[in-house]
């Protein structure tokens, strides 16, 4: 099924200031969804304010996804805003340390697992409560190739 309009629907996208993340929150916004994003990076940040609907339909919150308190403090500013979310689209993930596993710095490994892994869940454990509201929520998880290739 193909959404026409996403009028009014609340979407919440994790790393949505750039790449693909950006490239979705547009598409939501096309669609007539107000857009709750967060990123880690503040040059992208501050572009996305300068969106002419940069408070109306779209806002953006620096996090470090890695860090539940900060994806905590996310989704109350969110629950200040909105009563529900109508989607959320699990988007933030990094390369992360490749090469032989002997080799391998374990801060690194264990900071891909927070970032990709964990983050998810974070953001799950927020958004679900919130999605109950809604009657037909969505959530999207993507990830890389890398995850099925060794």
């Amino acid at each position: 099924m193909v959404l026409k309009t996403f009028k009014g629907k609340k979407v919440v996208i994790s790393a949505g200031a750039s790449g693909l993340g950006l490239e979705i929150a547009k598409k939501f916004l096309d669609l007539g969804a107000i857009i709750y994003i967060c990123d880690i990076d503040m040059k992208h940040i501050n572009k996305v304010k300068k969106n002419p609907l940069y408070n109306k339909r779209f806002f953006c919150e620096y996090i470090d996804v890695a860090n539940e308190n900060e994806v905590i403090l996310f989704f109350k500013k969110i629950k200040q805003k909105f009563k529900r979310i109508d989607c959320l689209v699990n988007n933030v993930g990094i390369a992360g340390p490749t090469g032989l596993i002997e080799k391998m710095n374990s801060q690194e490994w264990s900071k891909t697992l927070h970032i990709n892994v964990v983050s998810h869940f974070y953001f799950l454990k927020q958004a679900i409560p919130l999605m109950k509201k809604s009657k037909n929520g969505s959530i999207i998880n993507l990830s890389s190739t890398a995850g099925i290739f060794g």
